[in-house]
C-alpha cells in the first residue's frame, strides 16, 4: 500500500496504518533527528513525537506539497530544533 493511502487511513483513525508507516520510516526519521541532537534518548523522543503528530495532523497532510516521508522529516526536523534550542548548550 503507498504511503500516501495510509496517510488517508490515518487520517480516517486507522491506528494499523499508522503503526505501518512508522514501521516504514521510524529509522530515517531517527538517522535525520540523530544528527541534528546527537543524542540517541533526545533522538527517540522526537521520533514519537513526530509520529504522535503525524496522527493527530494526517488530515492536513497534502500529498501535492510532497511525500509523506517529506512530511515526516518537517515535522521531525522542526520538533528538533524546537529541543535543540531550548536544552542549553553544555
Amino acid at each position: 500500500m503507498p504511503d500516501t493511502q495510509l496517510v488517508q487511513l490515518m487520517a480516517a483513525g486507522d491506528r494499523a496504518a499508522r503503526a505501518e508507516l512508522c514501521d516504514r520510516h521510524r529509522l530515517s526519521v531517527y538517522a535525520q533527528v540523530y544528527v541534528a541532537l546527537v543524542d540517541p534518548t533526545a533522538a527517540e523522543q522526537v521520533v514519537v513525537e513526530t509520529f504522535d503528530r503525524a496522527w493527530r495532523t494526517a488530515s492536513e497532510f497534502n500529498p501535492r506539497a510532497g511525500s509523506p516521508l517529506a512530511w515526516l522529516s518537517g515535522i521531525a526536523r522542526a520538533l528538533a530544533e524546537r529541543r535543540r534550542t531550548a536544552t542549553p548548550s553544555r
